[in-house]
């Protein structure tokens, strides 16, 4: 279906040099789709596409564009929504990844508390120790990897949980936000 909306929009440019960033857009999205195609539509994919169509759009609306080209990428935005809705994170995944990146977010904040204690005191502990957090983590990991995400940060969680820091808390904190949506 996004096939002949992508043709429709191709159709609709011209070889004006203010629409390269356009063309190339297309292009970009047309790749996307191919490899949807090629490798089977899943949840990772859909975001790829999005991501692309997104992209195009920003560009489309810097450069001007033709109506024909407006109608095209309404088709694909439609064809979208429709993909997003058939291959959405099951809600119990999405309430687990919630839930967890609460608690990173919570012992990110008491890690940066901590700095600021009085001079010869002990460290509070912290909440949610990083054996805790991979127990969580290892699930997610598998069922978003069946889905199709890569989660690099979330894995050195699982495979070094006591390498866990500040900077790698947020990093899977916003890694889960892009595969969610934060």
């Amino acid at each position: 279906m996004m096939e002949a909306a992508l043709f429709q929009l191709r159709a609709a440019l011209d070889d004006d040099p203010q629409t390269l960033p356009i063309r190339l857009g297309a292009g970009v999205l047309a790749n996307a789709v191919a490899a949807a195609k090629e490798h089977g539509i899943n949840t990772a994919r859909v975001n790829d596409i999005e991501f692309a169509l997104n992209d195009l759009v920003a560009a489309i609306d810097d450069a001007g564009a033709p109506d024909a080209v407006y109608t095209a990428v309404a088709l694909l935005q439609n064809d979208a929504a429709a993909l997003r809705a058939a291959t959405a994170l099951p809600p119990a995944l999405v309430t687990a990844i919630r839930a967890l990146q609460a608690k990173l977010r919570t012992r990110a904040k008491a890690m940066e508390r901590a700095q600021y204690r009085a001079e010869g005191t002990d460290p509070a502990p912290l909440p949610h120790p990083p054996e805790e957090l991979r127990e969580e983590a290892i699930p997610l990991v598998r069922q978003l990897a069946a889905v199709g995400f890569d989660t690099p940060s979330l894995d050195s969680l699982v495979t070094e949980p006591e390498s866990l820091r500040y900077h790698t808390m947020n990093e899977i904190v916003d890694e889960l936000d892009v595969i969610a949506g934060g």
